[in-house]
């Protein structure tokens, strides 16, 4: 019942998070053209702002911790499964859906990373600080599911 909440809450914020990088891009998108007149970059309010910042920090903790409690090799949240859900079906659900779930979060920050950022850093700052922040923890991300340490 625990597992199911959690992952009820982790894909609504999910789901939110790529609903705002979506809108941000639209607008982003449309400041370029001459030939769009909405959105503009006021129609992304500081509500959304804030939100998306929020969910995005919370949605990548989320994948930060799954990934350092992961061993390498094994599939994130793994250790979820009972002993009697240790099956094969079991095991591929799993590999399947979070995979999905790391594919979308993925998919979500290099988008706001190259419009936000690298493309059009002054249009929405919002999105571009995103993109910026998204990039170093998906790197830390990777150091903690490959287990890679800095040797002094």
């Amino acid at each position: 019942m625990k597992a199911a909440f959690g992952a009820i809450v982790s894909t609504v914020l999910l789901v939110i998070y790529v609903y705002l990088v979506w809108k941000a891009v639209d607008v982003v998108i449309c400041s370029g053209s001459a030939s769009c007149a909405s959105p503009t970059p006021e129609d992304f309010n500081d509500r959304m702002a804030s939100s998306m910042a929020l969910i995005g920090g919370l949605v990548s903790a989320l994948v930060i911790a799954e990934l350092a409690a992961t061993k390498p090799g094994e599939a994130p949240a793994s250790r979820l499964l009972t002993a009697g859900q240790q099956t094969t079906f079991g095991r591929r659900s799993l590999k399947i859906v979070t995979g999905i779930y790391l594919g979308v979060w993925l998919l979500t920050g290099l988008t706001a990373f190259f419009y936000g950022y690298l493309s059009h850093p002054g249009v929405l700052p919002p999105l571009a600080d995103l993109g910026q922040g998204w990039l170093g923890i998906a790197v830390g991300a990777g150091y903690a599911y490959f287990g890679i340490e800095q040797k002094v």
